[in-house]
């Protein structure tokens, strides 16, 4: 009988019920002594098993509020106002058979249990949605301090992007109203080729090469401008780092392929590299 249930609970492919019977009294390794509880099990699948745990939690639902309701309603009734009353209640129960069903998703997931504990499920519902609004609000306050600090972040990227390139890039976070900010390029981002720095060679692959060379010795003087720039977060001063130095890297192989050319055609090697690039480090 209903009244003599202690739990229902499943674990993975193991449906269990337990049941206080003073008539049989046994040793339980629950209360290490004596004890009326009687246990009775069954295996199946763990999609079985869960099926029919939810299904007895419904069915000792049900039980429960019938038992409150006989409290509070008069005996004699009629057979329609019954049928009335269990089709009102029936609405429902299907309803909270979800919500239990969402509630205990977690414990679901590998094992399950209810203890009969009366029919107080509406009181700890309530005590739980105040717990999980709570908590829903908290996350909400952080991920908002989150966005804010995020959007700050993107502002000083879009202002550094803006004093490199003279421009303001349309990523930049407006708020209602709001007019974006005037920058000013920055000296000495931008570099001009002077006509009389390519060299003339008899030589169009020669050429070809030195000119490679002298591009990429300007670029190189770039990236180290921008790897030796202060106020740099960690991240994007390791990364200009390695740009400079994979710069340095390109502009050395340009000079060895102009060196064993040089050398192919009779000519000198030459040492432009370590010329223009002298022993400074980033500090």
């Amino acid at each position: 009988q209903w009244k003599q249930l202690e739990n229902l609970y499943f674990r993975e492919k193991k449906f269990a019920v337990e049941v206080h019977d003073p008539r049989r009294i046994s040793v339980s390794r629950r209360t290490f002594g004596q004890s009326g509880l009687v246990v009775q099990t069954w295996y199946a699948n763990t999609s079985l098993i869960k099926s029919i745990w939810v299904m007895a939690i419904s069915q000792h639902q049900f039980y429960l509020d019938r038992k409150q309701s006989k409290a509070k309603i008069p005996s004699a009734r009629s057979l329609d106002d019954i049928a009335m009353d269990l089709t009102e209640m029936g609405t429902p129960k299907v309803s909270k058979l979800v919500t239990l069903e969402a509630k205990n998703q977690l414990i679901m997931a590998s094992n399950g249990s209810l203890i009969s504990s009366g029919s107080q499920d509406s009181e700890v519902s309530e005590e739980q949605k105040k717990e999980k609004i709570t908590e829903l609000k908290k996350k909400e306050k952080l991920l908002q301090e989150k966005l804010l600090q995020k959007v700050e972040e993107l502002k000083k990227i879009c202002l550094r992007e803006a004093e490199l390139t003279g421009k303001m890039p349309k990523e930049y976070p407006l708020g209602a109203g709001e007019e974006p900010p005037q920058v000013r390029r920055r000296v000495g981002t931008a570099f001009k080729l002077d006509d009389n720095l390519l060299p003339s060679e008899e030589d169009p692959t020669l050429q070809d090469l030195e000119s490679n060379f002298i591009i990429h010795q300007k670029l190189v003087e770039a990236a180290k401008k921008l790897a030796s720039e202060p106020d740099l977060c960690k991240n994007v001063k390791k990364k200009r780092k390695q740009e400079y130095a994979d710069a340095v890297k390109k502009l050395q192989e340009i000079e060895n392929s102009i060196n064993e050319y040089r050398i192919k055609c009779g000519k000198k090697p030459t040492q432009k590299s370590t010329l223009a690039l002298p022993g400074e480090r980033i500090p």
